[in-house]
């Protein structure tokens, strides 16, 4: 009589093939499954098996890794025009490589140290890039300090949102902020917060209150718990403003956002790079290397004059970087509203 389908594999000692597939239940006598490919000699995996699996998967299988980031590092589009051209085996596939280095990025920034604190919680390094969060109502703000010697600070104001460069010799500080007004003026973020959030007053009186270091952990628990999630829903819109840039050419939605995801790749690439540079000339040229790439890329790949694709990069840039502003600030509010 034939051994049940769901016998048990049997134990690693024996090493023995089974007569169905522990997977499909398909009839054996090979050392893999003739119907869906899994192996037919089962056994707990050692430590070693562990290692050589990951290795083989994701770093040397038939090179995929290195022919990938070759195609995405040296050749801007390059990637992008080979997966629509149907070279895709030879390749990582686009949703991977964007998350496995959005993972890299995010495990780089969280086990540095990286931090999030609301203005002047904690002062930045020298040499260093902070970013800085916080949420106030207009008139309830403290006097900032002064600026040092030699230090520069651009501002831009969008509505209730703000974000700011703080340059002070060869630190950067990136702030964002958003600014409710007083509660006497009557205003539809008020009104949004009162609806969403209860007892608003209070919540906005409580986050005031907090110490700047409790301010500061509380915006950095709540970078890397949800900033993921924004940057993965910025991979759309980034397509949807090149489809509309675009919409002449009735390229199918699908094809930009490959694209985007490409390019959002090639940007947590650089970001990693940009976090361990330690000197302000070589951020200043990462940045640069970053913007040229996008203008290239998308040259590369969807065509047209120069001064066409400047035009649509320079576009596609500030409606980007603005839709980003408000959802990091948003982002912000929700934990200093939501702050226990």
């Amino acid at each position: 009589m034939s051994p049940s389908l769901h016998t048990v594999p049997a134990p690693s000692a024996h090493h023995a093939a089974p007569e169905f597939c522990p997977g499909c239940k398909a009839r054996l006598g090979v050392n893999f499954c003739p119907q869906c490919g899994q192996e037919s000699v089962l056994h707990p995996p050692s430590m070693g098996e562990f290692v050589a699996e990951f290795i083989g998967h994701y770093v040397a299988i038939e090179g995929k890794l290195w022919r990938t980031l070759g195609q995405l590092l040296l050749r801007p589009g390059g990637l992008t025009k080979a997966y629509m051209a149907g070279q895709r085996v030879n390749y990582m596939q686009p949703l991977r490589l964007f998350l496995t280095l959005s993972v890299i990025l995010f495990a780089l920034l969280q086990f540095s140290g990286f931090h999030v604190g609301d203005d002047h919680a904690k002062p930045t390094a020298p040499g260093g890039v902070a970013f800085t969060a916080d949420v106030k109502r207009n008139g309830s703000d403290a006097v900032a300090p002064p600026l040092a010697a030699g230090a520069t600070r651009y501002t831009v104001s969008l509505g209730y949102y703000g974000i700011s460069l703080l340059r002070e010799g060869k630190s950067f500080e990136f702030g964002f902020k958003l600014n409710i007004p007083d509660r006497r003026e009557p205003s539809v973020l008020d009104s949004i917060g009162h609806a969403v959030f209860p007892h608003f007053d209070d919540k906005m009186q409580h986050f005031s209150d907090l110490p700047p270091a409790t301010k500061a952990e509380l915006m950095t628990h709540g970078f890397f718990a949800r900033m993921p999630y924004v940057i993965f829903f910025m991979v759309p819109v980034f397509a949807l403003f090149l489809k509309l840039l675009y919409l002449p050419s009735r390229r199918p939605y699908g094809e930009y956002l490959l694209f985007a995801l490409h390019v959002n790749a090639f940007g947590f690439f650089v970001m990693v790079l940009m976090h361990v540079m330690p000197w302000v000339w070589g951020l200043a040229a990462l940045g640069l290397v970053l913007a040229l790439y996008i203008g290239l890329a998308m040259q590369n790949v969807y065509g047209g004059t120069p001064f066409a694709t400047a035009v649509r990069w320079l576009v596609l840039t500030v409606a980007y970087l603005l839709v980003l502003m408000v959802l990091i600030v948003q982002l912000m509010a929700v934990l200093a509203f939501t702050a226990g």
